[in-house]
């Protein structure tokens, strides 16, 4: 059998069984065989009305557990706005009783899983899914086993294929560094033009899920909207992730576009308002650099 088929036919299997409650309550990795780093599996459970009924999501590496969780305790924190710009694997579970497996890549439009080394990741992790939730059915304790170790209960495959249980240490996260930095010349611009000081501005940026870029690996558009209250300017520009920058290097462009913007608007207001508290913080050096004030809604105005 191939590695799509195994992977559609445990999938099913999992569905089938149903027993996510139980796969939910308990944290878990996995770690297949000549994979670089382990998968956190977790259930992802969607509100009702949604064509997807939860996601099985099988998080890549340290790191990407790290910033799922940061994104739990302050969705403003990072650079992620939801569990699904991060780099996994995740099997949706629909309303309707189906099913479908996709790769998610920060930045990018998840693509569902068509080549047989993705698909043998996905069988591999998803089998042992499988056996977890049959252990949990009679032990619901056993994914706890190693809680005083403070580590978490990982399957783990040896050379041969067999696999066996056994703690996973996780390592403290690297530390979050920001880098926000305005071109020299457009700073000089801003600085050389008068203020307005009674005007308002209002800044936002967010992905827009209706768009995508028209490439063979289709990228995530996201939007900047820049405008002037109550009923001044108003301009958007979209973008989307570029090279090895990700979306840490999206955005922390946003602050010199917003600059860029103004400059060009031949406006330097001062206050801007945002409802984000990541753009929030973002924008903040822009305070150093000229005297406006930044401000932080509820709503948008």
């Amino acid at each position: 059998m191939s590695a799509l088929g195994e992977m559609e036919e445990v999938a099913r299997k999992l569905v089938g069984l149903g027993m996510w409650d139980a796969l939910a309550n308990c944290k878990w990795a996995a770690k297949p065989h000549g994979t670089a780093v382990p998968y956190f599996c977790t259930v992802l459970k969607s509100q009702p009305g949604d064509p997807v009924k939860l996601r099985f999501v099988m998080l890549e590496g340290w790191q990407t557990l790290h910033d799922f969780v940061r994104l739990g305790v302050d969705p403003s924190l990072g650079f992620y706005s939801s569990p699904m710009e991060m780099k996994s694997y995740v099997l949706a579970v629909l309303a309707d009783g189906g099913f479908k497996v996709f790769a998610h890549e920060p930045g990018y439009v998840p693509r569902e899983i068509g080549d047989e080394k993705g698909a043998a990741i996905c069988a591999k992790i998803l089998w042992q899914a499988y056996g977890l939730m049959l252990r949990l059915e009679s032990d619901p304790q056993s994914a706890l086993a190693y809680m005083d170790q403070k580590a978490i209960f990982a399957r783990f495959e040896k050379a041969g294929g067999e696999w066996e249980d056994g703690p996973l240490a996780i390592p403290e996260p690297v530390p979050l560094v920001e880098r926000i930095s305005f071109p020299n010349d457009l700073l000089a611009k801003a600085k050389d033009m008068p203020m307005t000081p009674d005007a308002k501005v209002s800044v936002d940026f967010r992905m827009v899920p209706s768009l995508m870029t028209n490439e063979p690996r289709p990228r995530s558009v996201y939007r900047l909207s820049v405008r002037r209250l109550p009923d001044g300017f108003n301009v958007e520009e979209h973008a989307s992730v570029v090279g090895e920058l990700g979306l840490k290097g999206l955005w922390e462009s946003v602050p010199p576009r917003v600059l860029t913007v103004l400059v060009r608007e031949g406006c330097i207001p001062g206050e801007m308002h945002m409802t984000s508290k990541r753009l929030f913080r973002l924008m903040r050096p822009i305070m150093l650099q000229l005297p406006l004030k930044l401000c932080l809604h509820d709503e948008v105005r």
